[in-house]
């Protein structure tokens, strides 16, 4: 039985803190390397393109999990306007944990724009994957096709935006108004 690869997992999981909490540009190859306690050839080995690659796998990984977690509650009997809030709730308790912690996409994702096309190809399929799960579910609560779309990615826009906002003012205000205004949205 293989043994799991402790320096690729310490690589993702150092990377996905500082990236979440730095941003990609101010984190480098070296402070990842040091904070993961791994070797420079570990990098490479597991991820040829260095750091652009990293950042893309801290991507689809966390994309993916808030993905699965997201579907999950979504599958079950409560109210879409209820989930979303609940998720909310989870921002602002980890903002008042922390507030360098935030969404473990966004800070990568806004920076990607210019700096990695592979990194906003992982963001933007992560965002889409967010959006999709949502307009499944107001699919399948009877909402008409186009309108459960463009209502889902409104409520991603606007918590991810609440998010930033949060963030910057170092309260929770926005996302407060953001759970409301998800409500609004989602009433139907």
């Amino acid at each position: 039985m293989p043994r799991p690869d402790r320096s690729r997992t310490a690589l993702m999981d150092t990377a996905a803190l500082l990236f979440r909490r730095q941003g990609y540009a101010a984190t480098g190859v070296s402070q990842i390397l040091e904070a993961a306690d791994v070797k420079a050839g570990s990098l490479y080995h597991h991820f040829p393109n260095g750091k652009q690659e990293l950042a893309a796998a801290v991507v689809e990984s966390a994309g993916g999990e808030i993905e699965r977690l997201l579907r999950r509650f979504l599958d079950g009997d409560s109210a879409v306007a209820d989930i979303v809030a609940g998720w909310i709730d989870l921002l602002i308790a980890q903002l008042a944990s922390d507030q360098r912690d935030g969404c473990p996409i966004e800070p990568i994702a806004t920076e990607s724009v210019n700096a990695s096309p592979a990194v906003r190809d992982a963001s933007a399929r992560a965002f889409a994957g967010w959006s999709a799960a949502v307009a499944e579910r107001l699919r399948g609560d009877g909402w008409p096709d186009p309108e459960a779309g463009q209502t889902a990615l409104a409520v991603i826009a606007l918590i991810e935006g609440a998010l930033i906002l949060s963030r910057i003012a170092g309260d929770d205000t926005a996302l407060n108004a953001a759970q409301a205004a998800a409500r609004t949205l989602l009433a139907r």
